[in-house]
């Protein structure tokens, strides 16, 4: 148990994704689509278009809920559709130093499963609650159990 405290109490800078990947606004759903394939993963950040933007997310979720599943009455063709139409905006967002157990609470609050690592303006990264548990997993095992 100690070892999970210590996990909850870990900056999230510790465990984070650092290496983001990233596309601007105007590209295409399918382009972060594509990006999404190749690096196997499930979503992609929507960089700001100038200093007083934000950053946007586009997930599986949203490629899934707004592209091929929209609604009968609602038809978004991916490839010419460009992400900004479908991104989420704002993202939560959180400091480096924030620790674990904080920014699992505002992912299940907000009922999301990743939060951008902000520090200042600059991406630093990004924390999913994969990341939680691939922590977790990694940790050393007691009498055949796992904490």
């Amino acid at each position: 148990m100690e070892l999970l405290k210590k996990i909850r109490n870990t900056p999230v800078s510790a465990l984070m994704t650092k290496n983001v990947i990233t596309v601007t606004g105007n590209k295409l759903v399918s382009d972060a689509i594509a990006l999404m394939k190749e690096h196997k993963i499930t979503s992609v950040v929507v960089l700001p278009r100038n200093e007083d933007d934000t950053f946007g997310i586009v997930t599986e979720r949203d490629v899934l809920g707004k592209v091929i599943d929209p609604g009968e009455d609602v038809s978004i063709d991916p490839w010419n559709t460009p992400v900004f139409q479908i991104m989420t905006k704002p993202v939560i967002s959180v400091n480096p130093e924030m620790r674990v157990k904080y920014a699992l609470r505002l992912m299940q609050k907000f009922k999301i499963r990743r939060l951008l690592v902000v520090d200042g303006d600059r991406l630093a990264g990004m924390i999913s609650e994969t990341d939680v548990l691939k922590a977790v997993h990694e940790l050393p095992t007691t009498q055949g159990v796992a904490l």
